[in-house]
């Protein structure tokens, strides 16, 4: 993947700046959602995610009741979670909160509600 530009690393360890992960029921952020039973998960709970269903079948995996994303498309839950934690690794960030968003979000970059403190 190689390493984020300098300018967003400082951007995303300013004081008072949380990073925000946007999407649908089956979106990766949704998936780390579900399967850290948190809104707010760290790269910690990434992980043991991970460690929790690596061995596990396409069919134990869509038996996992608190994931509808899990549950959708299980042969792609491993991969998701492994470049979500990667990423998070990356960018150096513990936490992303995850908010739910149906189709086009480019109403989002528009609502000073996100980016005005």
């Amino acid at each position: 993947i190689g390493q984020p530009p300098d300018w967003l690393l400082r951007k995303l360890h300013a004081p008072g700046v949380s990073l925000v992960g946007l999407g649908g029921d089956t979106s990766v952020f949704c998936l780390g959602s579900e399967l850290s039973a948190k809104t707010c998960f760290s790269r910690s709970d990434i992980l043991e995610a991970i460690e929790n269903l690596c061995g596990k079948t396409d069919l134990q995996i869509r038996l996992i009741e608190e994931s509808n994303a899990a549950q959708k498309m299980p042969h792609n839950v491993i991969p998701k979670l492994s470049l979500l934690y990667t990423v998070m690794d990356l960018l150096q960030t513990d936490a992303v909160n995850f908010q739910h968003s149906n189709g086009n979000s480019i109403g989002v970059m528009l609502t000073d509600d996100f980016w005005v403190p």
